[in-house]
């Protein structure tokens, strides 16, 4: 009996071994993977917003005073945020300040985030990023000036667009578009350093042929995506964009 249960044991394994014959070990899962140390990263915003229009932030590290929104870029337990020279601090993932005065001024937002030392041991779960930014008065904003360009729709067109300001804080976009009868004159113009927004007649203005649109000064080159509607019943809307260089 002892030499037949032998046998059998015996059987029994040569089977299993045939049956495992290229079978690979068992791959255990690495707990470390994608496991990283944290890293402090943010966003500084500045947000122009507008009667027919809905609001927009963009990203630069030059603003006009106003609405700054400073955001957290990733993962963390807790945050801390040191504002200049602000005694005041900041907890929030999200937030935004007013500022009036013009300046330099560094942002530092400190991301806290439980550390694991089996995968990393020298994790402190603490990581530290300072951003300098600058605030200057809207007299400063890029987007002031007088261009030559021309209208998408028409790339033989020659146009010169004026994008004024005067120290009574008035802006006005002149004889635009062209061919419309008379300047358009003072109206819901909403300037960033950069980027700004045409809000047609401004605060409770009607949709009418005043251009509405956004547009952006990089260097010296400006691009304004506009729209209007024509006088008269129907109200044709019109769609170009102007492009045009400083001069």
């Amino acid at each position: 009996m002892k030499r037949i249960i032998q046998l059998l044991i015996i059987g029994l394994l040569g089977f299993s071994m045939m049956g495992c014959h290229g079978c690979k070990e068992p791959v255990m899962a690495d707990p470390c993977e994608g496991v990283e140390e944290v890293v402090a990263d943010f966003k500084v915003e500045n947000e122009i917003w507008g009667y027919h229009y809905k609001s927009k932030r963009f990203e630069v590290d030059t603003f006009v005073s106003g609405y700054v929104f400073f955001t957290a870029v990733g993962q963390f337990d807790s945050v801390k945020w040191i504002i200049g020279d602000d005694p005041r601090i900041f907890k929030e993932n999200e937030f935004s300040l007013i500022f009036s005065a013009v300046g330099n001024l560094d942002i530092t937002m400190i991301g806290y985030r439980k550390s694991n030392t089996d995968c990393l041991p020298l994790d402190d779960g603490i990581d530290t990023l300072t951003k300098a930014i600058v605030i200057v008065p809207i007299s400063q904003s890029r987007v002031f000036g007088h261009y030559n360009g021309h209208f998408l729709s028409q790339p033989d067109s020659a146009f010169q667009l004026f994008i004024d300001y005067d120290s009574s804080e008035i802006w006005s976009v002149n004889e635009f578009p062209k061919g419309y009868p008379r300047d358009i004159g003072e109206y819901g113009f909403l300037a960033g350093y950069r980027n700004f927004l045409a809000d047609y007649n401004g605060y409770g203005g009607q949709l009418g042929p005043k251009p509405g649109g956004w547009g952006r000064v990089s260097d010296d080159t400006i691009i304004f995506d506009f729209h209007y509607f024509l006088p008269g019943p129907n109200g044709e809307e019109v769609k170009d964009t102007y492009v045009g260089v400083k001069f």
